[in-house]
């Protein structure tokens, strides 16, 4: 995860966020599995409706059984509203900060069990937040809610 924070952190301007624009995307490179931005999306009265996926790139061949560029988290089964993942971006979108967050595995791979994620907002061309970039590891381990670690 640090590579991904350090990349954001040093595209930050003077304490605010970074700009989408600024990351060169196509060019990074990463160690977590799979790095995506995704756009908030809200309605016209600036209500969160869906995150769409802009940027996909995994490490791993079949993480991501379906073309996931260009789908909204609420096509994907799992990632709705009411989901853990949802619940995380939608928490990025509203109190826009870096979120460290550990997740159960929703995939088609079989060994995997949990996730590691960072969210970290990133702006658009004007001062507000409207993208959400994050880095994944995937893990074997068993998912544990941190109530029950």
């Amino acid at each position: 995860m640090k590579p991904v924070l350090m990349l954001w952190q040093n595209a930050s301007e003077a304490g605010a966020f970074p700009r989408l624009a600024e990351l060169s995307l196509p060019y990074v490179s990463t160690t977590t599995n799979i790095l995506a931005v995704f756009e908030i999306e809200r309605t016209g009265s600036g209500e969160l409706s869906d995150f769409k996926a802009l940027y996909v790139r995994s490490k791993i061949i079949n993480t991501l059984s379906t073309k996931v560029a260009g789908t909204r988290l609420s096509e994907r089964p799992g990632f709705g509203p009411g989901s853990m993942i949802w619940t995380c971006f939608a928490e990025v979108a509203a109190n826009p900060r870096p979120l460290l967050v550990s997740l159960p595995y929703v995939g088609p791979l079989p060994e995997y069990r949990s996730s590691t994620e960072i969210m970290l907002p990133l702006r658009g061309e004007g001062a507000s937040v409207d993208y959400v970039m994050t880095g994944v590891v995937l893990l074997e381990q068993e998912y544990r809610r941190p109530d029950r670690a």
